[in-house]
């Protein structure tokens, strides 16, 4: 819900959508550094670890949004530019 409040999300407007002010932000930090290193899309622990500054937090989950969000096209272009990763073809 973070990534919605914060524009992040195509088609959703900004506003507000949840509480976790903890939650929106390691979500919001994931999409800056898929990013600057679109190859750490491969290693979802090492994203989610970089994310929240901790290797003892789980993810819940989160990191799977992120990711599908990102790799269906659903992350809003203006936070990528021309370097939106795209899933590899299986």
């Amino acid at each position: 819900m973070g990534l919605c409040e914060e524009g992040y999300v195509k088609g959703v407007p900004t506003g507000n959508y949840t509480k976790s002010k903890k939650n929106k932000s390691y979500a919001t930090k994931a999409v800056r550094l898929l990013k600057e290193k679109p190859s750490r899309a491969d290693n979802k622990k090492q994203l989610w670890n970089k994310a929240c500054g901790s290797k003892n937090k789980k993810h819940n989950s989160q990191m799977d949004v992120v990711l599908a969000l990102m790799h269906n096209d659903f992350i809003n272009q203006r936070f990528f530019g021309a370097s939106l990763p795209r899933k590899k073809s299986q």
